[in-house]
């Protein structure tokens, strides 16, 4: 194969093509990533605003709304960046043969007014070529756009998930004691009041009354399997029949 000839260019082209369309549908499939990173941020961000209502301009609290203003600083640039990334963008690709085989074939027969085959296909083959070479350059582009920003996001969602993790941790060692907690003391009125009321609400039951039940038998090993289905069993003594 020659590196030089058009029909070596046109399939060298064409395998560059099917590459960047590979490449791009993988890029675009990494969005699911950052939705996992979002969702994350976004389960506590709610408790972190509602903190920042109840600080009192200490100097923990004034740290913590220094470092909470940040992260949305953070946060706000990383939702732009995953707009952008998102935004559609144009990408090339190849008209059907038939355009190539019928419009363009017609247009150089019009054009040079001559029936040599062989040539018309050369003229055919050098357009396909040049389509197929901005098509490349396009899709090139395309790919090295959408490749820088989704490196800018990562790193940006990066910082804005470490301030966010760092934030949490304020809040959560700022409540730490606010939790519900009981007092010692009461400790033995509770477990005896829970133990009473466990015994009042438990209905007592008579062992003859009780109803056998044997379980479905399966035979194993087979392809749709046996099934045998026991008869259920009953005390004499209940008095009751099936």
């Amino acid at each position: 194969m020659e590196v030089f000839n058009t029909e070596s260019k046109i399939e060298l082209n064409i395998k560059q093509l099917e590459f960047y369309y590979n490449l791009y549908d993988k890029l675009q499939s990494k969005f699911s990533f950052l939705v996992v990173i979002y969702s994350f941020i976004f389960i506590y961000l709610i408790e972190l605003f509602k903190f920042v209502f109840e600080i009192k301009l200490e100097l923990f609290d004034i740290t913590f709304l220094i470092l909470f203003l940040t992260f949305l600083i953070f946060l706000f640039i990383s939702l732009t960046k995953t707009y952008n990334f998102l935004k559609p963008i144009y990408i090339a690709y190849l008209h059907e043969p038939n355009y190539f085989y019928n419009e363009i074939l017609s247009q150089y027969q019009s054009a040079l007014n001559i029936d040599d085959e062989e040539l018309l296909n050369e003229y055919v083959n050098c357009t396909y070529l040049k389509e197929s070479e901005i098509a490349l350059q396009n899709n090139n582009l395309a790919y090295q756009k959408k490749s820088k920003q989704f490196d800018t996001n990562f790193r940006c969602i990066l910082y804005t998930l470490i301030l966010y993790l760092i934030a949490s941790s304020f809040v959560i060692f700022e409540k730490r004691n606010q939790t519900n907690t009981i007092e010692v003391k009461n400790y033995k009125e509770i477990v005896n009041y829970i133990n009473n009321k466990n015994m009042s609400e438990k209905p007592k039951i008579d062992p003859k009354l009780v109803i056998t039940s044997n379980p479905v038998l399966v035979k194993q090993g087979t392809l749709s399997g046996e099934i045998k289905q026991s008869t259920v069993k009953k005390d004499s003594s209940s008095g009751n029949s099936k």
